[in-house]
């Protein structure tokens, strides 16, 4: 008999080279680094540096990079979730979620590409993190169906209203590249979300109490998504506040 994915799998230890770098990472003197590129490091935030790409093509690339960490972690969560739940799910959700990790794994070449277009690399810009590590999440909110809701539907919905985002601002600033590969990874976020709610709903129907768990998760996520959101909005509103009274002043 075929043993396991997960006995046949000598680590499931999240790896990349270069390895993962958050801002908290960062030396005092990377920190200045970054800081000036920027303009404060404080405006390593996606929805801020969106704003600041619509003004300054410079930006786009911390903009790709902030996208290109959540597709690294992707391939880490997906792939660890097909070896992880492999004798707990469906063999054809299994099947789907392999599919997925090889979608993530596209989507981050697709971007790393796009950095050297835009004339950076992999490295020169820091990780940004958006919720809890793998290794960090509860025993108890392991469960399939709950992963589901956080993951597959609430964070790839995200994903696919940030692609289409970017994709808009690539094509009124002239950044045809940008904006065709946002077109791409757009049309696998729509299935990504699709194939979570497909399988929430299969699961919750042979385990009902699966269901109002997992929605009471994703509406957890969504709300913290949400307020990251509305606070780099909050954070915009003032610069360009300070700034208009700033020109009116002089």
């Amino acid at each position: 008999m075929t043993r396991a994915l997960k006995e046949r799998v000598d680590s499931r230890e999240a790896r990349r080279e270069p390895p993962y770098r958050s801002t908290m990472e960062l030396t005092p003197e990377q920190q200045k680094t970054l800081g000036e590129k920027l303009g404060g490091i404080q405006n390593y935030n996606p929805v801020v540096l969106r704003e600041m790409a619509r003004k300054d093509r410079r930006f786009f690339a911390p903009l790709i990079m902030s996208i290109l960490s959540a597709e690294f972690r992707g391939i880490d969560f997906f792939g660890r979730f097909v070896v992880d739940t492999e004798e707990e799910v469906p063999w054809h959700m299994t099947l789907g979620f392999a599919r997925q990790t090889f979608d993530e794994s596209r989507h981050t070449l697709l971007n790393m590409k796009l950095l050297v277009h835009l004339g950076s690399s992999l490295g020169e810009f820091p990780d940004i993190i958006l919720g809890p590590q793998r290794d960090n999440i509860p025993p108890e909110e392991l469960d399939p169906a709950i992963l589901l809701a956080r993951v597959n539907v609430a964070l790839e919905g995200f994903a696919l209203t940030t692609f289409e985002e970017i994709r808009a601002l690539a094509e009124q600033t002239g950044e045809e590249m940008v904006a065709h590969c946002h077109d791409y990874n757009m049309a696998d976020e729509v299935t990504h979300v699709a194939l979570g709610d497909y399988w929430l709903e299969k699961l919750s129907q042979v385990q009902p109490w699966r269901k109002e768990r997992a929605r009471a998760a994703q509406q957890e996520f969504e709300t913290n998504i949400a307020m990251v959101r509305q606070m780099a909005r909050s954070y915009m509103a003032s610069a360009q506040q300070e700034q208009t009274t700033n020109g009116n002043g002089s």
